[in-house]
């Protein structure tokens, strides 16, 4: 079959998806994947030591489709999974896909190759739709803000971390590999919500950008089973640690990187508020003191969820508003579950 736009020079892409346990929605995953009508691409499916039938999926589709490539491995977590992909990875650029999610178009990778022949930026952002059920799916669209939607990327990141079109993921960024290679990108494997800490590594070593205009990639919200919706406290302590050194690495040459970096990082510290009496006692205390020493971090314009926060904050005490984002949090869970239970 003839490429589509096969004048144009085409890139290769690598897609990385990490499969544990998603019977249920691998099919469409891989369905909308395998369906583009470019097919100058790979796919790197990473069976994590799963207990139900995806793995006999994944060999299904591989049998068919000879662009797969299938790792059965013990479970390590989805990090180690998203790692084994990018090392045996073999493309210009790298993309992500969680394997209950999936992708909505059939001429995404054409339109991005188009994209990159003209400028070939080290990362591309795609901003994703949230979906809950067939009848309530929702994408921000926070691009509509942006003057510059390609270029340096150190002149716009300011702005695109407040428009938390720069967040904390690897799914909504297309990225050169050499990039991720050649620096060492990889996600830690001994921390959960690790793609906080992957996210403000590579800030530093992104030059050019652009924004593609389309929401293609469909993240399913609230999902049972799955690890995202599920808040221990682990999770909040490896934030905690994150913020820790993110904050205390040393500057750069750039004032707008190093203050896009700390606006990143208050974000994140809006996270560990919200959740913070997911911890325990004990580990409330030990933390107590960083927490106050980095209110600092809880200002206006260094991203629109800590807008938020900050206009509850003119109002509240320091306490008495990690108590309300507290209720905020249980709160807003229930109302994802129940949007995605209708």
């Amino acid at each position: 079959m003839e490429e589509t736009n096969s004048h144009i020079e085409s890139t290769f892409f690598s897609i990385i998806v990490p499969v544990y346990n998603v019977e249920d929605y691998l099919e469409q995953c891989l369905n909308s994947i395998l369906g583009q009508n470019y097919f100058n691409f790979e796919v790197l499916l990473i069976n994590d030591g799963s207990k139900d039938s995806s793995l006999e999926i994944c060999k299904k589709y591989k049998q068919i489709h000879d662009n797969i490539i299938l790792i059965d491995k013990e479970n390590g977590g989805v990090s180690d999974a998203r790692n084994t992909g990018l090392r045996i990875s073999k493309g210009d650029y790298i993309l992500f896909c969680d394997s209950d999610d999936y992708w909505v178009g059939t001429d995404t990778l054409s339109n991005i190759n188009i994209l990159i022949r003209e400028s070939q930026p080290d990362l591309i952002i795609h901003e994703e739709s949230r979906f809950f059920s067939n009848e309530d799916i929702i994408c921000k669209y926070n691009q509509k803000f942006l003057k510059n939607k390609e270029g340096n990327f150190t002149d716009e990141i300011i702005n695109l971390v407040y428009y938390d079109l720069y967040a904390p993921a690897p799914w909504d960024k297309i990225i050169k590999r050499s990039i991720l290679i050649n620096n060492e990108l990889f996600f830690p494997t001994d921390k959960r919500s690790e793609d906080i800490e992957w996210t403000g590594k590579l800030m530093y070593h992104i030059k050019t950008f652009s924004v593609y205009s389309k929401s293609f990639y469909f993240y399913r919200q609230a999902r049972k089973g799955s690890f995202t919706t599920t808040i221990e406290e682990k999770n909040i302590v490896d934030v905690y640690l994150m913020v820790k050194n993110g904050l205390e690495k040393q500057q750069t040459n750039s004032e707008k990187l190093n203050q896009a970096v700390e606006n990143y990082w208050a974000c994140i510290y809006a996270i560990i508020l919200k959740e913070f009496y997911v911890l325990s006692s004990k580990k409330r205390q030990e933390i107590w003191n960083d927490l106050l020493n980095w209110k600092f971090l809880l200002q206006s314009n260094r991203n629109l969820k800590v807008d938020k926060v900050m206009f509850f904050y003119k109002y509240l005490s320091f306490r008495f508003l990690i108590f309300f984002l507290n209720g905020y949090r249980i709160k807003t869970s229930f109302y994802k579950k129940y949007r995605a239970s209708r």
